[in-house]
């Protein structure tokens, strides 16, 4: 009966320095790490931000933000 509000995702994202950008190059992949709110998420979402936490480079824990029923 608990909600689960939250949870953290990883991310690809694109780092680029800023001279770099001038110069017409790309960047280089870095992975980001966020808190991810899943309200009104459909399911298959939620467990594709659940599952990206394996691409954290430092093998963090998943961190759960879960709301208790009351009863």
């Amino acid at each position: 009966g608990d909600i689960l509000r939250a949870c953290t995702a990883c991310k690809m994202e694109m780092e680029a320095p800023t001279w770099q950008l001038l110069a017409g190059g790309i960047g280089r992949p870095k992975t980001k790490r966020m808190m991810y709110v899943v309200d009104l998420r459909p399911f298959e979402e939620v467990m594709e931000a659940l599952g990206s936490n394996r691409m954290d480079p430092e093998g963090r824990p998943v961190v759960l933000v879960v709301e208790r029923k009351r009863q």
